[in-house]
């Protein structure tokens, strides 16, 4: 049996660049109490952990801590996939830094550590999908920074929603109806560009519309208020609603990607009709 305090103290000993954040993930919380000891003052920490008997235990003693949906339990290899996702949830929500390296400490399924380059993580991922679609990483980064902005802040204190797409612009209009006249009609591509931030009020005010923000592949809206399409082969899956529906579909039958803002404070981005990253902000 691996013993984990010993081997984060081992760890932290030899390590020559330091580590700024230790997320421990267990359902033992006498485990998590030893490890804290060995990490050194400095080190933001959260335990992560499918019990709430842990949970509430972490809780009372100040720990901060988080309850997971999924048992840890259950997962096996994927915790690995999992804790990847959730140091981008931790990203998003602003729990992290892209700065930030990360000490992840599993106490199960599997015993070990791994360290996370957030910064890396994060521009993988994104690089991956703007590699397989021919955007520039920067476009991706840039709708994903609206979503966020939308996503967080609402409408007149209200939450709200927005779909946006990327791709190319006959792929998306051929799947989508305009359910109200163009407003990008008349706007020069500066204008309409979603790289330069100064052009995100407007884009946001245009994303409260019903239907979806249409973009090319190099950030410039095309069009808003498109209805998207979705045909009878393309269902909706459990507990799904009709954004993330029509989110899902056009990516899929535009070959684009979509990212959906739930007004429950979601973000997702799918590719190709596949959820490939969620995030939740607080």
């Amino acid at each position: 049996m691996v013993d984990l305090s010993r081997l984060v103290a081992n760890t932290i000993a030899n390590d020559r660049s330091g580590f700024s954040c230790a997320v421990i993930i267990s359902n033992n919380s006498r485990i998590v109490h030893q490890i804290l000891e060995e990490l050194p003052n400095g080190i933001r920490s959260v335990a992560l952990t499918s019990s709430s008997n842990v949970f509430n235990k972490l809780k009372e003693s100040d720990i901060e801590s988080k309850l997971l949906e999924d048992s840890l339990s259950s997962q096996g290899l994927s915790v690995l996939v999992n804790l990847h996702d959730l140091v981008l949830q931790g990203l998003g929500e602003g729990n992290f830094n892209s700065s930030d390296r990360i000490l992840a400490i599993l106490g199960e399924p599997l015993s070990g550590l791994i360290i996370i380059e957030a910064k890396s993580l994060t521009s993988n991922r994104l690089a991956i999908l703007s590699n397989e679609h021919e955007i520039d990483i920067e476009v991706l980064a840039k709708v994903m920074e609206l979503a966020r902005n939308i996503g967080g802040r609402g409408r007149e204190g209200h939450a709200v929603g927005a779909l946006f797409a990327i791709g190319s612009v006959p792929k998306l209009r051929r799947y989508t109806t305009a359910l109200v006249l163009n407003p990008f009609k008349g706007h020069s591509e500066a204008r309409r560009n979603v790289i330069e931030s100064n052009n995100h009020e407007t884009l946001s005010e245009f994303a409260w519309l019903d239907g979806a923000i249409l973009f090319n592949n190099k950030g410039v809206a095309s069009d808003a208020g498109r209805y998207v399409q979705v045909p009878a082969g393309i269902n909706p899956k459990p507990g799904e609603g009709g954004r993330h529906l029509a989110a899902r579909a056009i990516s899929q039958l535009a070959e684009s990607i979509a990212i959906c803002v739930s007004s429950s404070g979601t973000i997702t981005i799918y590719s190709k009709g596949k959820e490939k990253y969620r995030v939740r902000l607080s």
